[in-house]
């Protein structure tokens, strides 16, 4: 609770009025003794008791309501958490901006977003009474945090506007705990706003015990969320994947996969399917397609589209009509011949190496060229790197030099995949190394855990899962090192083992695809799949065209990129890769088109309970607020002191009404002794 008249707290002493008035009252009558009272006066002793309660009640009513007469006249201001804003005015104010695309659902009518309609209500609340002290933003598209001078210039701000982006609200919570410690804030005001969205909080991350303990340290923090939980109803997002082109003699196309879907947690209204216009531009050129949506959305799978054969490369976009999120409405798609996917293979046993060569060899596309050469680990020296996409090692680790040359070929954005050699190995590399061979016995060993929702065994495009649940391993390599387990045997050792790196990617197998360590290379999908899926992320860095999720560093590979679409100055300079968009670099012909990410399109909102649970045991407010919803978030409520002063003074004067029944009482008593006096 705050006020827009303060000064007049001041005149709170004005309470203990009554109190002084009574007082005085007492001091003016004097006591006489007379022996008539003496039956009166034990009467009177008899209900002392009833008559002092009523008399405090009195004097509480009286001092009720003259503090409430002045809490009404100070204009008091109070939010829907009732209490949760102190009474004390903070020395920092901290806002967590919450910048993802689904913050850019609106409201139809007023075109508010879920972040301009925060922006709004925050800076109106702030800069009406509380923004005392420093006022810092911390926004979830970058890593700086900025100092601002005045909450009225929130909504005007380049780092406060609409992205493509996704929001690691974890980082940001760690962000403030470090400008709070380093700054000795002192009392200090925390204020997130966020649509809650699942993929955004990260709720199962281990980063939030530590949150909570470090928070707790903080003695005067408190921490408020403004949530936006509510769904978009019948939002759409479109995505595309699969850009290739094709040319059949002297004609060119493109081929793509479009999927329309709706918004998490929502199908189509009704159940009944209606028709909805794609929009396909290429380069400028427009047109237009009609699909049927229907419950699960719609989607169109290989859609060909004719170009000329002169263009080799360019770019493009598949649009939806407007609705609630102008974010997810558009995609945006690059394309050009694609590079040859080639890797290279180490490998000390032929066996091994021609499994994985048949393996890497056969194009799951038609028109893609791979190349996959096999070399023993004597032959390192023929590796050519800069071509190279993904590098298979079944050997043992190798010396400094080469383990230089693998460790920038990751950093350049390529993957390695580490498979165990036969013999001993002493050697580590990325902090994993090998220890002995373990062997399952009769019965051979199986998956009890897998990852399936996503990276090297996650479901196919149509939602099927790997049959990943049939390997069988017989002999295994037990691995030590940090990375995260992709796939669990029974026993509890990992099978599969992806290695923390800042570019690229590190696998680990504990097995071979022989038949004497696993069924891989018999089975054949899952061992196919995985590496396919390996080879196509260690390819992207190598293709002229690339498809980006927007973010921060998304184009940090290059320095002359320039924007191609949308037309105009889409963005500052210092916001550029934070938008959906097209770029070129002016050196090289290289295309990147940034989109959302996925997971901007297919997360929901956590529950309540959860969002809570994470900040349990700390001093923490949610208020929920809805796109649209014009209330404040602090309001007058002097309106409420004025009707408690009014309830105060009628049950002062109920009080002061004289018992009846007990004067009765008395008269009854007393009145055959007077007779009898007679």
């Amino acid at each position: 609770m705050s006020f827009l008249q303060p000064l007049i707290l001041a005149a709170l002493p004005l309470i203990a009025l009554p109190v002084i008035i009574h007082l005085i009252h007492q001091r003016r009558h004097r006591t006489v003794p007379w022996a008539a009272m003496m039956f009166l006066l034990q009467a009177k002793r008899m209900n002392q008791g009833m008559a002092r309660l009523r008399h405090l009640l009195i004097l509480l009513m009286r001092m009720a309501a003259v503090g409430a007469l002045i809490f009404a006249l100070s204009r008091p201001l109070a939010g829907g958490w009732w209490g949760g804003i102190g009474m004390t005015e903070a020395d920092a104010t901290l806002i967590l901006l919450d910048r993802s695309a689904s913050m850019e659902t609106q409201d139809l009518q007023t075109g508010e977003s879920r972040r301009s309609t925060a922006l709004g209500k925050l800076a109106a609340l702030l800069d009406g009474e509380r923004a005392g002290g420093r006022l810092v933003l911390i926004d979830s598209a970058d890593d700086t945090v900025r100092t601002l001078e005045s909450p009225r210039a929130l909504a005007d701000l380049p780092f406060t506007s609409a992205t493509a982006t996704s929001a690691d609200l974890p980082g940001m919570l760690e962000r403030a705990m470090a400008h709070l410690t380093a700054n000795d804030a002192g009392r200090a005001d925390v204020w997130i706003c966020s649509d809650l969205a699942e993929n955004d909080w990260d709720p199962g991350s281990g980063r939030w015990a530590a949150i909570r303990e470090q928070f707790a340290r903080l003695k005067g923090t408190r921490l408020f969320l403004l949530a936006y939980p509510q769904p978009p109803a019948n939002n759409l997002s479109v995505r595309v994947a699969n850009v290739s082109r094709h040319t059949t003699g002297k004609t060119a196309e493109l081929s793509l996969d479009v999927e329309v879907r709706h918004g998490a947690g929502e199908g189509a209204s009704g159940g009944t399917a209606r028709h909805l216009p794609l929009e396909f531009e290429v380069n400028n050129v427009r047109s237009v397609v009609e699909v049927e949506l229907d419950e699960q959305g719609a989607s169109l799978q290989g859609h060909r589209l004719p170009i000329d054969a002169k263009l080799e490369a360019g770019w493009g976009s598949v649009a939806i009509p407007g609705d609630a999120n102008p974010q997810d409405n558009r995609f945006h798609f690059v394309f050009a011949e694609p590079p040859v996917r080639r890797a290279v293979i180490v490998a000390e046993e032929a066996q091994a190496g021609e499994a994985f060569r048949l393996a890497l060899a056969i194009p799951p596309e038609p028109g893609r060229e791979h190349a996959a050469q096999v070399l023993s680990p004597a032959r390192v020296g023929e590796i050519d790197w800069e071509t190279t996409g993904m590098l298979i090692w079944q050997a043992p680790f190798p010396g400094e030099l080469v383990a230089d040359q693998i460790e920038r070929f990751v950093s350049a954005g390529r993957v390695a995949m580490f498979w165990p050699p036969e013999g001993p190995d002493d050697g580590s590399l990325f902090g994993s190394h090998w220890t002995g061979w373990e062997t399952a016995g009769e019965t051979p060993a199986q998956l009890a855990w897998w990852r399936g929702e996503a990276d090297l065994l996650g479901h196919v495009g149509n939602g099927d899962a790997l049959p990943v649940d049939e390997l069988k391993t017989y002999r295994w390599r037990a691995l030590e090192g940090p990375g995260t387990v992709l796939a669990r045997l029974a026993n509890d050792q990992p099978l599969l083992v992806r290695a923390a790196t800042d570019q690229g990617a590190v696998y680990f197998c504990a097995t071979l695809p022989t038949a004497r360590c696993s069924s891989l290379e018999r089975d054949g999908v899952v061992f196919y799949a995985m590496l396919q899926r390996a080879l196509t992320e260690g390819c992207r860095p190598l293709a002229t065209a690339s498809q980006r999720e927007a973010g921060r560093g998304a184009l940090g590979d290059r320095d002359d990129w320039s924007l191609v679409a949308p037309g105009g100055d889409a963005a500052a300079l210092s916001q550029r890769g934070l938008q959906s968009a097209v770029f070129r670099s002016e050196s090289g012909g290289n295309w990147a088109a940034l989109n959302r990410p996925k997971a901007e399109d297919t997360a929901g909102p956590m529950p309540a309970a959860t969002v809570d649970a994470l900040f349990a045991g700390l001093p923490y407010q949610r208020i929920d607020d809805t796109v649209g919803n014009a209330s404040p978030l602090a309001r007058e409520i002097w309106r409420m002191f004025l009707l408690a002063m009014l309830v105060a003074l009628i049950v002062e004067a109920v009080l002061c009404l004289p018992d009846r029944r007990v004067a009765s009482k008395r008269t009854s008593e007393f009145a055959p002794a007077t007779g009898a006096a007679g």
